[in-house]
């Protein structure tokens, strides 16, 4: 199973940790009976920080005032608009499912590792600048294992034209590192959120989502990079791993050259081995697993 999800995962509504609703509730939707329940329940369960009820609203299965102001205050938080409404599988439900408790259980689990990727992403892009000065001096006296370690991985020898493609990859990571230095949007840690609906996946995003702030299709917003459940069975380095691979995804173009997923695994597996140097260089897997090996000098275990 790979550890990292393909560009533009989507989600049902049946995992244990889900907010689970079968009508709308609210303004125009249902305003008794069990979905209710769950939504009172959801938004009592959320912190207040988080846009959660407060004050706890009474679970009785019943749509009031108090319960309308608990949604339409959830959405003004978070979308800066209110209706009242949770529709199925909307932006308000998938809000309210992405912060229950188990999911930013999740998160904070989960931020513990992104400096660790943000120190890979810098041995990447100074390991990038190194293979470039061997790459025009053949390597000389010290040799040329930065540029050895990029071929490894990128099958830059054997490019039409080696530097551009250190160079394009360079731009690479510098744009993931970018994600944790955008002043005054969207950005960091903020750009990572549970997954709202359990999918078989460890994370997913949208190709560019970098670019595309504040667009969604249907629930899902496209300049989030959503952890799975699959995320909280990795191990630490996978983890690591993983946020870097969704980077990849999250910076690369938005169409053409896109950063895809043509194959899963570690660099000798057979299903990297017979990929095309186009092919490494814009593959989700290769760029992060460069990047680790570029920090730690091993692949991921």
């Amino acid at each position: 199973m790979p550890y990292a999800a393909a560009v533009g995962g989507s989600g049902g509504s049946g995992g244990s940790e889900d907010l689970i609703l079968s009508v709308p509730v609210g303004a125009g939707g249902a305003l008794s009976g069990p979905d209710v329940v769950r939504v009172q329940k959801a938004l009592n369960q959320i912190p207040a920080e988080y846009g959660g009820a407060s004050p706890r609203l009474v679970e009785d299965g019943r749509v009031g005032p108090k319960t309308l102001g608990a949604i339409s205050a959830f959405q003004k938080r978070h979308f800066g608009w209110a209706d009242g409404r949770v529709d199925v599988l909307g932006r308000t439900h998938a809000k309210l499912s992405s912060l229950l408790p188990g999911k930013i259980q999740r998160m904070t689990m989960a931020r513990q590792y992104l400096s660790q990727a943000q120190q890979c992403m810098l041995a990447a892009q100074a390991g990038l600048l190194a293979a470039g000065v061997q790459l025009l001096s053949g390597g000389g006296l010290l040799g040329a294992r930065e540029l050895d370690l990029a071929d490894k991985h990128f099958d830059i020898r054997k490019s039409p034209n080696p530097a551009a493609a250190l160079n394009q990859l360079g731009q690479v990571f510098a744009r993931m590192l970018g994600v944790f230095a955008r002043p005054g949007g969207l950005g960091g840690w903020m750009a990572f959120e549970a997954e709202p609906f359990t999918t078989e996946f460890n994370a997913f995003t949208w190709w560019g989502g970098y670019y595309r702030p504040g667009e969604y299709a249907g629930w899902m917003r496209l300049d989030t990079i959503y952890l799975s459940i699959g995320f909280d069975e990795e191990t630490d380095e996978h983890r690591i791993q993983t946020i870097l691979h969704e980077l990849a995804h999250f910076v690369g173009p938005t169409a053409g050259d896109v950063i895809d997923d043509y194959a899963y695994g570690q660099q000798g597996d057979p299903s990297m081995l017979a990929l095309t140097p186009y092919q490494k260089q814009h593959n989700a897997e290769s760029i992060a697993n460069y990047a680790f090996e570029a920090r730690f000098g091993r692949p991921p275990m």
